[in-house]
Order: C-alpha cells, then structure tokens, then sequence
C-alpha cells in the first residue's frame, strides 16, 4: 500500500485523502487518461501537487453526487411496453 495524502481542511478542520489518478481510476472504473483530460478540461476537482496530479476524496464524493440525475417517481416502464403492444395489434 502506498503513502496516505492528508491535508487539513481550514474551513471545516477536517482531515481530506488525497488519491491518485490511478487509485481514482480503479474507483471509478475509467482511464487514467480520462482523468487527466476531465482535470485538464476542469469537468472533476483536481490538485496538482508538486507536478503530480491528486484528486481530494471528499471534493471527488460530492463531485460524483452532483453528477446524479433524479429519479422520475410517475415513470412507468410498462406504460410504454403496453402501448407498443397495443399497436401491434391494430
């Protein structure tokens, strides 16, 4: 297991990770370098520290609920199925 990356967090006093990109795409099941593109393109929170690229884990967890889309509570999927059904027999 590698070094742990902390830093303290003055605006809450909270300890943050910081994680590699490889560990990030391991989590995330994406490239390396996708993830030095969405950092370079600004679409994830990142840090560059001393040249290497680090993502904050707790910046990363909001980031990926930011990223959720809402759930549609009337949404039926056998509504739709039904009505094809429907025209297939016309």
């Amino acid at each position: 297991m590698g070094v742990r990356l902390f830093y303290l967090d003055e605006k809450n006093g909270k300890r943050n990770q910081l994680i590699t990109v490889k560990e990030l795409s391991e989590v995330l099941s994406v490239k390396e370098s996708t993830l030095y593109q969405w950092a370079e393109l600004g679409q994830i929170p990142s840090i560059k520290l001393n040249g290497s690229l680090r993502f904050d884990l707790s910046d990363v967890e909001k980031w990926i609920q930011s990223c959720k889309k809402p759930v549609i509570s009337d949404y039926n999927p056998l509504i739709k199925l039904e009505a094809r059904k429907g025209e297939k027999n016309k």
